[in-house]
């Protein structure tokens, strides 16, 4: 398991968990985006909970191993969902644009006899 703090607080969640977390900080922190995610994490009566977060580049989060009576909290949903985000934000986006496109069939070069 693994202690999270961020923005002041901290939370215990999953090590998977928390790995894809500071997955996608990173990704954000290099595409400048922010997301707003929602993570399992453990309460203090070690029930699971939710935590609500809102990342960004400037996020500073911060995961330590513990060691803890609770077995480990596993969420497959929550980990494909966080690594879906890094993957989407890995992928190459297309953008248009016009200004350095020349269009040949108005080019006065261009003998189409």
């Amino acid at each position: 398991m693994k202690q999270v703090t961020y923005a002041g607080t901290s939370f215990i969640t999953g090590n998977a968990i928390a790995d894809s977390l500071l997955a996608l900080v990173a990704a954000l922190g290099v595409s400048r985006g922010t997301a707003a995610v929602q993570v399992p994490a453990l309460d203090d009566n070690e029930e699971i909970t939710s935590v609500d977060l809102v990342i960004g580049p400037a996020s500073e989060v911060v995961a330590i191993a513990i060691a803890t009576s609770s077995p480990e909290l596993v969420d497959t949903d929550a980990v494909r969902e966080l690594d879906d985000r890094v993957r989407a934000l890995a992928q190459p986006q297309a953008v248009a644009s016009s200004h350095d496109i020349e269009r040949v069939w108005d080019s006065p070069d261009l003998d189409l006899t």
